[in-house]
């Protein structure tokens, strides 16, 4: 496997790529297969390979062999209801299969309703781009995840994705996945939500990531929230159980009710595979923006138990970091970082960050790995740490496009000692020569 084959670079050289034709590596021209789908127009029985023969339906392209460097084209206009379109083929490195849109106007081709997914990758290397998953004009949604991912090394890129209880589900076995330059919107559909109070309401996830080593950056993630009998409210920008390593980076992520929690499971996973000895573990936050009045949590995690309890049956999750991200919740009751259950410092590490909440800047008794935060305006603060400051960060609030930028004077500038990343949540370079870079997800532009 390749690893992090794509999109690792700023936002700017993401949205490159969408002017930069794709490899097709060495396959034969009569090997790889360029199919148009017209869901208005275009009739199954025709050639497909072109727009004047496009075909019908996204089952005839779910029946159909794709080989690598394949492109499958939906035209623009397009919608398909209760159709799902299923890729089990697999492309490689230099030959992905693409799934792409073509004809006039901005509007994404649609495909949404009844199916537990809508697009389903089920073979490796593929990349998925310019589409609308979910929500449909008469309501129909899909019911559990808008892109469904099993295969390795899959991109999900500058899509729209919204109205399902899970707006993009990565499976477990899943490994490499790139989801880049996406816009979650109201991804706020719970799969359960029964009256017992039995804790097993579920749903409402931008993302749910089961499998590893997954990119998660540069997207907006909005409205990820929905009424829970059992928990009031539920729902989570990136809700991460059983799946390691995964880096989530530079997003803008506002009223979602929590932007991550994290758990894991002693059992093995979903797919049968022996649960990782050390559960979920390793996964990196940063660069990212989390914020709005529906907001209640910005990172939610736990150690094994707390003293004279019983263990937490969703831990523990090991050696998470959360650094440069920028934390504004005004909702009664906000908290920022939430680490129970006894957590220590094998738990959670943060530092360099900007957090201004209500209630709890950050919780967890027994970490002392928290350096260089700038925490304000809660009623409680229970981490040790050094190096922090307590004092107004200074947001500019006027600024909608970037939420959290922070004004002259703050005390965020120059308060970080590592730079972790190349560019701040805008693309802008981060330079850190002098020793110091800022606090919170973006550098200040003298």
């Amino acid at each position: 496997m390749s690893g992090w084959n794509v999109r690792t670079g700023t936002l700017a050289a993401v949205l490159a790529l969408a002017a930069t034709p794709l490899a097709t590596g060495t396959a034969s021209a009569a090997e790889i297969k360029t199919i148009y789908v017209d869901s208005v127009n275009g009739n199954d029985s025709a050639a497909g390979t072109n727009e004047a023969t496009a075909w019908k339906t996204l089952t005839k392209v779910s029946a159909t062999e794709l080989t690598a460097g394949s492109k499958v084209f939906l035209r623009r206009g397009s919608q398909w209801v209760g159709q799902q379109l299923a890729i089990t083929d697999a492309g490689t490195d230099a030959a992905p299969i693409r799934v792409d849109a073509y004809g006039p106007g901005t509007a994404r081709p649609v495909i949404t309703g009844d199916g537990e997914a809508c697009v389903s990758l089920e073979g490796e290397h593929i990349e998925v781009m310019n589409i609308q998953v979910g929500l449909a004009v008469d309501g129909k949604r899909c019911t559990w995840a808008g892109i469904k991912v099993t295969g390795d090394n899959n991109v999900i890129e500058r899509n729209y994705i919204t109205g399902a209880a899970a707006g993009v589900y990565i499976e477990p076995e899943a490994r490499y996945t790139a989801v880049t330059a996406n816009d979650f919107v109201d991804n706020n559909f719970m799969s359960k939500n029964t009256e017992e109070p039995d804790n097993d309401d579920s749903g409402a996830f931008a993302l749910l990531v089961q499998g590893d080593d997954s990119n998660i950056g540069w997207n907006e993630i909005r409205g990820s929230v929905a009424q829970s009998h059992d928990y009031g409210m539920d729902g989570a920008a990136v809700e991460i159980f059983l799946g390691s390593r995964n880096l989530i980076h530079h997003n803008i992520a506002v009223d979602n009710e929590t932007f991550t929690e994290l758990g894991t499971s002693k059992e093995t996973k979903p797919n049968g595979q022996p649960a990782d000895p050390d559960g979920t573990s390793d996964n990196v936050f940063e660069y990212n923006v989390i914020t709005g009045p529906a907001t209640g949590a910005a990172l939610v995690t736990r150690g094994v138990q707390e003293p004279g309890e019983d263990p937490d049956p969703n831990g523990p999750v090991l050696r998470t970091v959360f650094r440069n991200n920028s934390v504004r919740l005004t909702q009664d009751g906000s908290q920022g970082v939430v680490c129970d259950a006894g957590c220590t410092n094998a738990h959670l590490s943060m530092s360099q960050n900007i957090i201004d909440v209500t209630f709890k800047t950050a919780y967890g008794p027994g970490v002392t790995d928290s350096h260089h935060n700038v925490f304000f305006n809660a009623e409680q603060h229970q981490m040790g740490g050094t190096n922090n400051i307590e004092a107004d960060p200074l947001f500019d609030l006027t600024d909608t496009a970037y939420p959290l930028r922070v004004r002259a004077g703050s005390p965020a500038i120059n308060l970080g000692v590592t730079r972790f990343s190349d560019s701040d949540v805008t693309g802008r370079a981060i330079d850190g020569s002098d020793g110091a870079v800022d606090a919170g997800a973006y550098e200040f532009d003298q």
